[in-house]
């Protein structure tokens, strides 16, 4: 199998200029959030068992949310229908048969027709290899189409970015990330902080708290687990007396796993549900477990959100975009 930086198979690169220097300006994408537009041949390839696998991976439930909603929404298109305006989406999948071909070829480019944009494809001379090849590249491919989706969310908050609190989240933690207005800060103690966003359908918030690093059993699930649990039930307090935020263990149990793909070369993504004990409050939350190679503390950056009735993936893919904004 072939990967392949970039390609042109689709058509000549429209590009845009602007009225004033006349300099070469690309279009912005279109698209709605955590969308992919698959772009096919024929019918045959959607219905068939290509479509099958692509909707079955992208479009799989993301774990954590409590209500089920697919980790990408993913339509198709034919080729012969692509105009300049489906060209711009920010998410393209191209899948192609060629039977000229020996092998798979993965070929994959960003900001073609718009920006940000992420365009991969797949070519293969059958079905099957082109199966075999998806197989084989589908989780690399999730964490680039991921990373635009972040890329695309930080254009609208980076501009937006709350100064002050930013300050303070430095110089508690000697960190810098992007807190985009509308974020105020609910609580601030030694090594902990509560970050909120208050409004009348939603809440998205911050959990940010360290301790000292020594080794790597800290970063176990159960560890991690444990020390969440007992910050949040001394610092986050429930609508009721005596309630206080905990994880759910039970329905949706905590998962985590390591990723090289954060801000550090070793991270712990964990994933799962918190809920409010002594009251009928609960929601997604995700954080990401790291030592500061600054501070040398073990530090631990979460987002959370409180939506009921609502959906919520798109609540906490924006936070997860400003958790990815974390520099030292």
């Amino acid at each position: 199998m072939k990967i392949k930086p970039f390609f042109f198979a689709l058509s000549v690169i429209a590009i845009l200029y602007s009225c004033s220097g006349g300099e070469p300006r690309i279009a912005r994408s279109v698209g709605a959030t955590s969308e992919i537009l698959v772009v096919t041949q024929n019918e045959g390839q959607w219905n068939g068992p290509i479509g099958e696998a692509v909707r079955a991976f992208f479009g799989r439930e993301q774990y954590g949310l409590p209500q089920g909603e697919p980790t990408y929404k993913v339509t198709s298109i034919n080729v012969a229908k692509l105009s300049d305006m489906f060209k711009k989406h920010r998410n393209l999948f191209v899948i192609e048969i060629d039977p000229k071909l020996k092998e798979a070829i993965v070929e994959a480019r960003t900001d073609v027709w718009s920006k940000p944009q992420r365009i991969i494809k797949i070519t293969a001379p059958d079905a099957t290899t082109w199966l075999d090849a998806f197989d084989k590249q589908k989780e690399g491919l999730m964490l680039l189409y991921d990373q635009t989706e972040r890329e695309r969310l930080m254009n609208i908050f980076r501009p937006t970015a709350k100064v002050d609190v930013m300050e303070a989240v430095f110089k508690a933690f000697a960190l810098k990330m992007t807190i985009p207005e509308g974020f105020y800060i609910a609580k601030s103690e030694p090594g902990f902080m509560w970050i909120r966003k208050e409004t009348n359908d939603f809440s998205q918030g911050f959990i940010l708290y360290q301790r000292p690093y020594r080794d790597t059993t800290q970063f176990t699930l159960n560890r991690l687990v444990r020390l969440r649990d007992s910050l949040v039930m001394q610092h986050i307090p429930g609508p009721s007396d005596g309630s206080f935020m905990s994880t759910e263990r039970e329905f949706t149990p905590p998962v985590s796993h390591p990723t090289a793909h954060f801000v550090t070369d070793y991270a712990v993504e964990m994933r799962g549900m918190w809920n409010v004990t002594g009251d009928f409050m609960a929601g997604p939350y995700v954080s990401f477990t790291f030592v500061n190679p600054v501070s040398k503390q073990l530090v631990t950056a979460e987002g959370y959100v409180y939506a009921p009735g609502k959906d919520k993936r798109d609540l906490l893919r924006q936070l997860e975009a400003l958790l990815y904004s974390i520099t030292f």
